[in-house]
């Protein structure tokens, strides 16, 4: 990492403050090979004429996000949909978020995909946001009430209308946070609950590499705790609760391949274990024997004492008077 710089022209997206670190830059021509390999998806329409992407760490907010931010386009989201893991049914997130719902609050939730969430609560009224109108065509099967509409635009109309606004891995898709997360408060009701969900920085995703879906044009921000935490102070939200979910099943195999690829890579004098993306031979080595050890290791990997944070960490807030 170098020493801090202020940057003219780069801003911290939730801080507004230049007070920056340059951590890696980034070949796009890398990230466009990297998604044509792994997922069979050409992405080289979405960064137009850029060249490099750089990755930034604040030192105001602690957030790490990516520059330019280069967001999917909803042809980009249409394509990830014909992954059956994309839009999963069951995530830890849903299942503690229903705990702060009861039956008569009104909840509006933001990038609510198929409408998963929705079929899990019981509540007075819901109301769900989806730019992917493939997705809301889903959900109104089910009779899920939803708007192909930003929460800024949303937000304009229905002042404190809600007891319960949620998002659930929506944050690090977007590059205007600050105005998502004030439209989020703004829809809220005084002494109502805002939930959002984020891949934890703080987990073990932040050490893999060649992990395309925590790049843009898919993630452009990563958070942390220390993140999270920074909400509510410049928001002047009460945090009630931070919830890290334990690793999952289905996160296993990849946890462990990546722990296994650390403690090799750690052991080599000349080798760099902080870039995001190596596509070298010697890395390829490393990835494969990782891989195939941690098969063997999974099996026995299930004592729930054992497990370490997963992918997820979860935050729930009140919203106050003072409240922006």
């Amino acid at each position: 990492m170098t020493e801090p710089m202020n940057q003219e022209s780069v801003y911290c997206p939730l801080s507004g403050s230049s007070k920056i670190v340059l951590v890696e830059k980034i070949a796009v021509s890398d990230l466009v090979s990297l998604y044509k390999k792994v997922l069979n998806c050409d992405v080289a329409s979405e960064f137009g004429n850029i060249q490099e992407i750089d990755f930034y760490h604040s030192l105001e907010s602690e957030l790490y996000f990516f520059s330019p931010m280069i967001t999917g386009s909803e042809n980009f989201y249409e394509k990830l949909q014909n992954f059956e893991w994309y839009y999963l049914q069951e995530k830890n997130e849903y299942e503690y978020a229903s705990k702060y719902i009861e039956k008569v609050d009104c909840v509006l939730e933001i990038g609510c995909g198929k409408g998963a969430f929705a079929r899990k609560i019981h509540c007075q009224d819901y109301i769900g946001l989806e730019f992917s109108q493939k997705a809301k065509n889903l959900a109104e099967k089910d009779g899920i009430t939803v708007l192909n509409e930003s929460i800024q635009d949303h937000a304009l109309n229905n002042t404190q209308k809600y007891s319960v606004v949620c998002a659930f891995q929506v944050l690090e898709h977007i590059s205007d946070i600050y105005t998502f997360i004030e439209a989020s408060i703004e829809c809220l009701k005084p002494g109502g609950i805002l939930i959002y969900s984020v891949p934890s920085a703080d987990s073990f995703i932040s050490l893999l590499k060649n992990n395309i879906l925590n790049m843009p044009p898919h993630h452009v921000s990563w958070w942390s705790e220390k993140t999270l935490q920074y909400i509510a102070d410049l928001f002047k939200l009460n945090v009630i609760n931070i919830h890290h979910e334990k690793l999952e099943d289905i996160h296993k195999k990849l946890y462990l391949s990546c722990f296994l690829s650390q403690a090799i890579t750690n052991n080599l004098a000349f080798y760099d274990n902080k870039k995001l993306i190596d596509c070298s031979l010697t890395y390829k080595i490393i990835s494969k024997i990782s891989s195939l050890a941690s098969r063997f290791l999974e099996k026995g990997f299930t004592d729930l004492k054992m497990l370490p944070n997963g992918h997820s960490i979860t935050v729930v807030y009140q919203k106050t008077i003072s409240s922006k």
